[in-house]
């Protein structure tokens, strides 16, 4: 996974040729799928936890990621 941009509540990354946004409300870090500019291009989750932290999605950022 590479970062491309974090500030705080909301991280750009991309991850196996694929961009992500993921966003953390402060009840649950949800991951969404983005273009290269970090455009939301569907609002389905791609991943994400409740209780979890924009720092924990982050540092075990494929644990997170929903298999489909």
């Amino acid at each position: 996974m590479k970062l491309i941009t974090n500030n705080g509540k909301r991280a750009h990354v991309l991850h196996s040729g694929k961009y992500y946004i993921i966003s953390d409300n402060g009840k649950e870090t949800l991951i969404f799928p983005s273009d290269s500019s970090g455009k939301v291009s569907s609002y389905i989750e791609a991943g994400g936890a409740s209780g979890a932290t924009l720092n924990e999605v982050l540092g075990n950022f494929s644990a997170y990621l929903h298999n489909f």
